[in-house]
């Protein structure tokens, strides 16, 4: 990637290269009409790597469901996945989160200490496909 080039020319302004993106090996991943490439946890450390980048891996947001009601609602969403049923617009999208989740709750202009619980993102492999995670993390450095 072009980007990677010009950050490690530019890296003397950089302590740290912090990624963040979705997991694309978590098994309800649906990917954005606007995206063209998403990377597992091998592609972007090979990707890293060839950019003379030493990165450490992290996942957050465990993909294990939290009860029947949460299991059920990831069956249909995978399956709505598969035969691309989930709806383009975010409209469309929201509807559909109403239906399963209830009302939404606006998010605020600000985020406060306390709001939410806070679960540390945990060490992963760079070597192999994660499935246990939704959100991966790369903190990378020369």
């Amino acid at each position: 990637m072009v980007i990677l080039g010009q950050l490690k020319r530019n890296i003397h302004i950089f302590l740290k290269l912090l990624i963040r993106t979705v997991n694309k090996d978590w098994g309800k991943f649906n990917p954005s009409r606007f995206s063209t490439h998403y990377f597992s946890v091998p592609e972007l450390g090979k990707l890293l790597q060839y950019n003379v980048f030493n990165a450490e891996f992290y996942g957050a947001f465990s993909t294990l469901p939290n009860g029947l009601k949460e299991e059920a609602i990831a069956t249909i969403k995978r399956i709505a996945v598969t035969l691309h049923l989930i709806p383009k617009t975010m409209k469309g999208k929201e509807f559909l989160k109403r239906i399963f989740f209830g009302k939404l709750i606006p998010l605020p202009p600000e985020i406060t200490d306390g709001m939410a619980d806070y679960t540390p993102p945990v060490p992963i492999p760079d070597d192999s496909p994660n499935y246990k995670y939704k959100v991966i993390y790369a903190v990378a450095r020369l």
